[in-house]
């Protein structure tokens, strides 16, 4: 399995919320964070519902979930964040 947060690059694998989502892993500025965090997890939760119908996008489920669950450290450790 691959590492929290490593998937392949974006466009060869999952759809557009990926860049969003490396977009935040690349964040270094704090201020900038939280607005990449917050498109970020709108893009991926956007994705959530259109794959809602779909069990042939395993992958990119599982992928989605540890996006999500990478999303939440870095909100209580970088933001702050309860």
């Amino acid at each position: 399995m691959a590492p929290l947060g490593s998937f392949p690059p974006a466009g060869e694998y999952f759809p557009a919320w990926e860049r969003d989502y490396e977009a935040v892993l690349s964040e270094t500025d704090i201020k900038a964070l939280f607005k990449r965090v917050e498109i970020a997890e709108a893009a991926i939760l956007t994705r959530c519902a259109a794959l809602k119908s779909s069990s042939e996008q395993h992958c990119e489920w599982q992928a989605l979930e540890q996006a999500l669950t990478k999303l939440g450290v870095i909100k209580r450790e970088r933001l702050k964040f309860l």
